[in-house]
């Protein structure tokens, strides 16, 4: 239970300080008491912290997160998730109408800090008729910026995960915004030799565009 959890007692006050009338009403309230001492007062705590509910239990958090879209974390990491998760929604209520490819980059960084990249996609001009085929991540005279973006995640991730993630992250850009999630792979590691200019990788793409 967090630290904006009331006991009991600060429940069952006002039932407490009432007057009872008869035996009947005494024993009514005594049985409401301890149903909830012994069986509501988490549930009771979870109704309570709707209101801020990224200061809530992780069920609470969690059950914001999923209706707001966003991330849904179960790590084995000693409940360093739970708290991920209630950062991620405590921002996104913050931020409002201002969310954009900068909370895009604030919930890679938290989940994968110093493991993931935005970037911006540009398209050949001479090849404008078959858009999208000829993206770069690269900007040059001889290209236009393009509405779309990749995600690059380090391989090192747990890609079950991210294959999980990727459609919230994917929902987290404005509506122009046209993602790619994928994951850099490293070419030395699969034994393929390149010998071009500028930097190579290989993606295993988990996004549908």
């Amino acid at each position: 239970m967090d630290n904006t959890a009331l006991n009991a007692s600060d429940f069952l006050s006002p039932l407490a300080f009432t007057h009872k009338s008869d035996e009947l009403e005494r024993a009514m309230a005594g049985v409401f008491t301890a149903v909830v001492q012994e069986r509501q007062i988490d549930q009771l705590n979870d109704i309570y912290s709707y209101g801020v509910p990224w200061l809530g239990s992780p069920t609470v958090v969690e059950r914001f997160t999923k209706l707001n879209g966003l991330a849904v974390l179960r790590r084995n990491d000693g409940g360093l998730s739970d708290k991920l998760m209630s950062v991620i929604y405590a921002n996104w209520e913050s931020i409002a109408s201002e969310r954009g490819l900068a909370f895009l980059q604030f919930v890679l960084d938290m989940l994968y800090p110093n493991q993931n990249q935005i970037v911006r996609l540009w398209h050949s001009v001479a090849q404008a008729s078959r858009y999208p085929l000829y993206l770069s991540e690269s900007q040059s005279v001889d290209k236009f910026l393009t509405s779309r973006i990749r995600i690059k995640i380090d391989s090192s991730i747990d890609l079950t995960e991210l294959s999980e993630l990727a459609p919230t992250l994917s929902r987290l850009v404005p509506w122009q915004v046209v993602p790619e999630v994928a994951v850099s792979i490293d070419t030395e590691d699969m034994g393929v030799k390149v010998a071009l200019a500028g930097e190579m990788f290989q993606v295993a793409n988990f996004s549908p565009y």
